[in-house]
């Protein structure tokens, strides 16, 4: 059961990387609205929470942009996580604290991750 499991969240952190809009240029303004997760990841406005989702870095420039695109990223992920929820039938937030543990493991130098109440820049 736990490869199953292991597998629906492998599953569910590609598609959502997949669905999610990526580019690998830096933009010059970061309040455009070609502001991506990538990008935003990258200027340090954004980074991964324990649950799954990204949240704004404290501190960090947020406008409307960055705003939706948090709301953007975190209804993707949740969508991923229900579906694989009610297939595996386990509680949705299991399923979050899984991927969480698979984005953390993926944060790039220079990029953040909430742990013990603080955001900490890799």
């Amino acid at each position: 059961m736990i490869h199953h499991i292991n597998k629906a969240i492998c599953t569910a952190v590609l598609l959502t990387s997949l669905i999610l809009p990526l580019n690998a240029q830096a933009q010059n303004n970061i309040s455009s609205s070609t502001l991506t997760q990538e990008t935003a990841k990258q200027y340090g406005l954004i980074g991964e929470l324990p649950n799954g989702l990204v949240g704004h870095v404290e501190g960090a420039y947020k406008d409307a942009y960055v705003a939706k695109l948090i709301d953007d990223i975190n209804d993707g992920r949740m969508l991923i996580y229900q579906t694989a929820a009610r297939k595996k039938r386990l509680p949705v937030e299991y399923i979050q604290v899984r991927a969480g543990d698979e984005f953390m493991k993926k944060v790039g130098p220079g990029q953040y991750y909430y742990k013990n109440s603080k955001w900490i820049k890799r």
